[in-house]
């Protein structure tokens, strides 16, 4: 396996390493973080393809990974359990009927509940302590994405190809709380990232929705309703949400299932009655978006750009999200508040992109404040490797069997936990391709 090594180089151009993976030596890393990754194991998962998409259960050491069903009797795609002690494959459990788009685990809650997005108009609450599948939910239109409402146990959203965002609660079976559609872009929402409230945040402690659409970056600010109304009479009611930049029309639905089947129209919980308010702010970033991935701790996004006639190259941007107060005649401070994003980096790679494909911001560890990118690079036959807080690309790797034909299209770091040494700190990370999945741990190296 081809590893890029650690050695100085001066006055080479990024664009050059990038489009000559072969002759790269990258950039000289600080004592302060200096290793890099190193291939474990490779394991097959499909021969015809079509993997997509992965998630990370660390409490429970599994990797949830996309793949289609080998059953010619029962057709259509799940979920591939791998063990990551282990680093072996366990249980496939068959969930839809059209290819998954996006899987998410709650980032706090320890349930072991996945949710899962796919074309086939469903969201999929499944439980990898049972392997079944515990509640379906019904889309208007193929869905794409899909996030949790952290720490919100129970506030989920999948993003859908027609535009929209709808918002669910476990507690209710029937159908979403509301949808929140923003007008006059009806593009696929291909990433969702929650930001959660954070008051230690100065620069924005505001919680929110970030939406990444074929053609913009949204920010929909989040405000609790602490109004509880008496029971709604009527199956569906709307109300429009207004800004100072946008409308964003929310439509707020019947949503507590009559389980004896008594009453046609059964009263709402009054925990249900209050759902959030959302406003909308687009953020000042342009291109062809193809990936969003957050650290909500730190409000850092990446957002990743395919090649255009004006900029021939993928673009990673990494951006901070901002809250500013703006000039207005309302006496009420809420209303002088808008988001907007300020840019860190712009992280360059090669000039293609044949698919769709994830690039991830995360954290080293949970002790460690540094913050990595990860994203493919069809040029150089893998990935690429940034530290954020200089810019620097520290490694290219380069999997088995991993070419420009067949690209890695998600990455996912995780971690373990064992009974013997509790849970690992050391980052560990997964890149998957159509076919294999490739697990690598750090390597610290010395000075």
């Amino acid at each position: 396996m081809p590893v890029a090594g650690s050695h100085t180089v001066k006055s080479v151009p990024q664009l050059y390493l990038v489009m000559h993976p072969h002759q790269c030596l990258e950039q000289t890393q600080t004592s302060a973080y200096r290793g890099q990754y190193e291939l474990m194991k490779s394991i097959l998962l499909s021969n015809t393809g079509n993997c997509r998409v992965m998630a990370s259960c660390d409490y429970l050491n599994a990797l949830c990974v996309s793949q289609p069903s080998s059953n010619p009797i029962f057709r259509g795609f799940g979920i591939r359990k791998i063990n990551t002690i282990d680093q072996r494959p366990l249980k496939y459990i068959h969930l839809h009927g059209q290819p998954i788009r996006d899987v998410s685990f709650h980032p706090d809650a320890q349930d072991g509940i996945l949710i899962s997005a796919s074309l086939d108009k469903t969201l999929r609450l499944t439980s990898l302590l049972t392997d079944q599948v515990v509640q379906t939910y019904q889309c208007p239109s193929p869905v794409w994405s899909c996030c949790w409402a952290s720490p919100n146990p129970h506030r989920l959203f999948a993003g859908c190809s027609n535009g929209t965002v709808q918002v669910f609660d476990i507690r209710v079976t029937s159908g979403p709380l509301i949808t929140l559609s923003i007008p006059d872009n009806f593009s696929p929402v291909i990433g969702l990232q929650y930001v959660p409230q954070s008051d230690s945040h100065t620069l924005c402690p505001g919680g929110g929705l970030l939406v990444g659409q074929l053609s913009k970056i949204t920010f929909m600010s989040e405000e609790p309703d602490t109004t509880v109304s008496p029971n709604v009479p009527t199956v569906e009611a709307a109300t429009e949400v207004v800004d100072n930049q946008s409308n964003i029309s929310v439509t707020e639905g019947r949503v507590s299932p009559d389980l004896f089947r008594t009453n046609s129209n059964p009263p709402i919980p009054p925990v249900l009655q209050s759902t959030p308010t959302y406003s909308s702010y687009g953020l000042p970033l342009e291109g062809s978006l193809v990936s969003l991935s957050l650290v909500p701790d730190s409000r850092h996004f990446l957002a990743s750009y395919r090649p255009s006639h004006r900029l021939p190259r993928v673009r990673h941007v990494l951006a901070e999200l901002l809250r500013e107060e703006t000039p207005s005649s309302s006496e009420i401070p809420g209303d002088r508040l808008s988001y907007t994003c300020r840019e860190v980096h712009n992280l360059w790679a090669g000039d293609r992109m044949k698919m769709l494909t994830r690039a991830r911001l995360f954290k080293t560890s949970a002790a460690d404040n540094t913050l990595l990118a990860v994203a493919g690079c069809e040029n150089a036959g893998g990935v690429l490797v940034w530290r954020c807080d200089t810019g620097m690309r520290i490694q290219t790797i380069q999997p088995p069997d991993t070419t420009a034909e067949n690209p890695l299209i998600d990455i996912c770091p995780y971690s373990t936990t064992s009974p013997a040494i509790g849970f690992s700190d050391r980052p560990m990370l997964a890149l998957l391709s159509e076919r294999t999945l490739h697990l690598y741990r750090w390597i610290t190296t010395d000075s």
